[in-house]
């Protein structure tokens, strides 16, 4: 019960959230803990507001469907500005009653609360947007989901299973995305491939075609919102930009192929990661704390959809050439003489390019 626990109150945007005193401030959030609370997801939060400031309609319906404190969809109640039917739900009684509390401190009166197991609620009803951010891995749910989800709506999908979706434990991430994989210098995109390449798959199934808004990898988790599309053409369409990768560990060369071979990594998902456009053009309120942050993300995801090929480290790339690594600005600049790079959000010294291995080394050199 609540009153068993040790309560605190935090702010995020301009939403107060009473949460447990013990919360996560950084890293995965552990499993121990009665209500899960993890000021780290703050990022990942802001970012939520961020687009479906744009993105919902006043009278959109949107399912937190593992709520816990109901930090997400209380937010977006709060701080979109639009008059959006929430849904709030958990299956854990505690949850709810910290959730409800949430709902009084800020004035949501227009929330609907349920304490179910999710995926009965994915079959009974439909939404407009709903967001699964589950404990590790959101696999059990995405069949269910994006039939849930009505016509142009949106499914927004968070794994903090990075090891698994990212492939660097190959055997769990075959059982639970059905992925062959290898640990990679680029593993994390492997990981947000993987999880949009899931999501396609699974909605498939049902008929349903996705496009991805954004998919990004921060911190401990890999994130997704994908616009969703209802009929087996719009399925099809989505399906075409399902392949594999292949990597040489030799040469360092690696490509996205549209056929399965010896070694390949994959089905993954071979297509843009983000609506650039969208991306560039969204304004970000002055009120949160991950602004600048937000900021960066858009521009690199916004550039990393000018080239469809896994991103290169300079660490990488400086010992195959036997020197010491180059300043990535100045690397870029090369590169960008001859064909297209850009840098990416996978870290400070990652970047993407059209440029052959080879024409790259010996620009190290």
């Amino acid at each position: 019960m609540i009153r068993d626990l040790s309560l605190t109150i935090t702010k995020e945007g301009n939403t107060l959230l009473i949460v447990p005193a013990n919360s996560e401030k950084s890293g995965p959030a552990s499993s121990r803990v009665p209500v899960f609370y993890n000021h780290a997801m703050e990022f990942n939060r802001d970012i939520s507001v961020v687009l479906f400031n744009r993105l919902l309609r006043d009278g959109s319906s949107f399912l937190d469907g593992l709520t816990a404190t109901g930090a997400r969809g209380i937010r977006l109640a709060n701080e979109t500005g639009k008059n959006i039917s929430l849904h709030l739900n958990d299956g854990n009684p505690t949850a709810i009653e910290l959730a409800r509390r949430n709902l009084d401190l800020n004035g949501v009166a227009m929330a609907e609360v349920s304490c179910t197991d999710l995926r009965k609620l994915l079959i009974e009803r439909r939404f407009d947007a709903i967001d699964i951010d589950p404990f590790g891995s959101p696999a059990q749910f995405i069949s269910l989901a994006a039939p849930a989800v009505r016509n142009g709506g949106y499914l927004c999908v968070t794994a903090t299973d990075t090891g698994t979706v990212s492939g660097i434990f190959p055997g769990a991430c075959l059982r639970r995305y059905g992925t062959r994989a290898i640990r990679t210098p680029f593993y994390h995109e492997i990981g947000v491939r993987n999880l949009l390449g899931f999501v396609a798959r699974e909605a498939a199934r049902e008929e349903v075609g996705i496009e991805p808004v954004i998919a990004f990898y921060a911190d401990h988790y890999v994130r997704c919102i994908v616009r969703c599309r209802r009929g087996a053409g719009n399925a099809d369409r989505s399906l075409k930009n399902i392949g594999f990768c292949t990597f040489d560990q030799n040469s360092l060369e690696r490509r996205f192929v549209g056929f399965q071979e010896e070694g390949q990594i994959g089905p993954i998902w071979t297509g843009s990661k983000c609506d650039a456009d969208l991306l560039r053009n969204t304004a970000l309120p002055a009120n949160l704390g991950s602004s600048d942050r937000i900021s960066r993300y858009f521009e690199l995801l916004a550039g990393e959809n000018d080239v469809q090929r896994p991103h290169f480290t300079v660490d990488e790339l400086a010992r195959k050439a036997k020197t010491g690594p180059p300043k990535l600005s100045a690397l870029l600049e090369m590169l960008g003489q001859t064909g297209k790079a850009h840098p990416t959000h996978f870290g400070p010294k990652t970047f993407v390019t059209d440029v052959e291995v080879e024409r790259i080394l010996r620009l190290m050199k």
